[in-house]
């Protein structure tokens, strides 16, 4: 367990604050934290509900390079997200739209980038009023 740990604070950054309390640390190293201990036990599922809202942007891509290994090695990440940046990381991205699967997209062989356009194109739709991609 003490390895798992040691591994998972490295990457999250989050070795100084350990010992702390947590009105002596930031947001941020409080996401962190929060992701560190769902990781610890390797769930078969995480539930994620906007786990980059409150990381800077290098925090926030770090964060989603973890949890792509951690998906490579068997683990199911259900992630909630508006971040049209952390959603192009994943490889499969639900629309719901007043409580229903309404489309969705397959990453496949896209890069993030292009699974970002596909992603933008779609909600560029939904704003325009459109039903379906």
């Amino acid at each position: 367990m003490k390895q798992r740990m040691d591994a998972i604070v490295g990457y999250l950054g989050i070795e100084k604050i350990l010992k702390k309390y947590p009105y002596e640390v930031s947001g941020g190293q409080k996401q962190r934290a929060a992701v560190a201990r769902a990781l610890i036990t390797q769930p078969r599922i995480i539930l994620a509900d906007e786990p980059t809202g409150a990381l800077d942007s290098k925090s926030s891509d770090e964060l989603m390079e973890l949890f792509k290994k951690v998906n490579r090695m068997g683990q199911t990440i259900l992630m909630v997200t508006h971040s049209v940046k952390a959603a192009s990381n994943a490889s499969r991205v639900l629309f719901i739209k007043d409580g229903i699967v309404f489309h969705q997209i397959y990453r496949g062989d896209a890069t993030d980038q292009q699974l970002y356009q596909k992603i933008s194109d779609t909600l560029t739709l939904l704003a325009q009023g459109g039903d379906r991609p």
